[in-house]
């Protein structure tokens, strides 16, 4: 992609409302990165470009590589979701992006010692099989994943919660300078980004995207691991697990999922006998349906209100109140209103360009 239309696309993507799911659609309705641009600096301001300008210059400063979802290097299985991020920010070797043969490697971040040992050596038995272990580079399981993976052919991918020019957390500088000579380092936040905890549900769905399967090694009912989990079979992916003791808590997670029917992982090869090594599609649970009326009527003209214009502000202060700052599943939304679906995501669309909601991992919208 030449540098004037990726300079297009960091200013579009960090635009004020316009996450993954909007820009999709604001390309499903344009089909131009530039024509997106200029009907939408008609309703709201955009991200300057000359700040786009010193995000890419400080990006090739640094050797980061800036990817987009209408690159080759943009990776096979990730762009399957729905929410897949349109930039992606890129340290070490992009060669491992074109391996669709990928499994995510999570769990708790106070892990047992054992848990700890054992999830760093099925990700070297796995690594060693041609498929690439994906991971968050957080304390405890994700670090001993990534290890594992280092132990052997260096195929391993860290998403990151913050910029990947932004080591978190700072205990882990060695690992990360071992994963970007060796392996790859992978963010959709801008350069410089630092840690915030919605950053991190949101990375999750990444983590997962890329890879076939997820493998949950020790995790409590609520935690960051159990999302990623259900992420993964909201994407249409794997989900294994390794059993635990019912009196412990860091794996009721994992016995919960063995329970609804994630594969039971006791060695590595419970994995790869169930792998799927062929190019597949994924099957999405999530609504994908891209509505086709104006992405923008709901504000387009303000001195004639008619009575369809009325009811449908009617409808976004209805659906509004619905929506509680913890969130809530967009299908349960969909449910409660006895209008069109492609109505109700235009809806949310609209309310999330203004500021009001913000979406949240696992097809969920809150109140911002």
């Amino acid at each position: 992609m030449n540098k004037e239309k990726l300079i297009s696309y960091i200013q579009l993507i960090n635009t004020a409302g316009i996450g993954p799911v909007n820009f999709k659609r604001l390309m499903d309705r344009y089909h131009d990165i530039d024509i997106a641009l200029k009907e939408l600096s008609q309703k709201k301001s955009i991200f300057p470009r000359q700040k786009a300008e010193k995000e890419l210059l400080t990006a090739e400063i640094k050797g980061i590589k800036i990817i987009t979802i209408e690159d080759d290097e943009y990776p096979y299985n990730l762009k399957q979701i729905d929410d897949c991020p349109p930039v992606l920010y890129a340290l070490g070797n992009t060669s491992l992006l074109q391996n669709k043969n990928a499994l995510a490697v999570v769990g708790s971040r106070s892990a047992s010692f054992g848990a700890s040992k054992l999830a760093q050596n099925i990700s070297k038995e796995i690594a060693e099989n041609g498929i690439t272990i994906v991971s968050g580079m957080a304390r405890g399981i994700d670090s001993f994943a990534h290890l594992g993976a280092l132990e052997t052919n260096a195929s391993t991918i860290a998403v990151l919660g913050t910029g990947v020019d932004v080591v978190y957390p700072k205990e882990n500088d060695t690992l990360y300078k071992k994963i970007i000579q060796k392996g790859l380092v992978l963010s959709e936040y801008p350069l410089g980004t630092s840690p915030q905890s919605s950053n991190f549900p949101r990375r999750n769905r990444i983590v997962s995207g890329l890879s076939k399967g997820v493998l949950v090694v020790e995790a409590s009912v609520m935690s960051g691991s159990l999302i990623t989990a259900n992420l993964a079979l909201e994407q249409g992916r794997d989900v294994y697990a390794i059993p635990g003791a019912p009196f412990d808590n860091r794996t009721s997670g994992c016995n919960k999922l063995i329970k609804e029917g994630a594969t039971l992982v006791e060695t590595s090869k419970d994995i790869s006998d169930n792998f799927d090594f062929k190019d597949k599609e994924f099957i999405s649970l999530t609504p994908s349906k891209i509505p086709t009326r104006e992405l923008f009527e709901y504000s387009l003209d303000n001195n004639q209100i008619s009575t369809d214009s009325a009811n449908e502000n009617n409808l976004h202060q209805n659906l509004l109140s619905l929506i509680s700052t913890t969130g809530e599943d967009i299908d349960d939304i969909i449910r409660h209103f006895s209008v069109p679906t492609e109505e109700i995501l235009m809806v949310i669309s609209e309310l999330e360009l203004d500021g009001k909601i913000i979406r949240l991992p696992g097809n969920k919208i809150a109140k911002s």
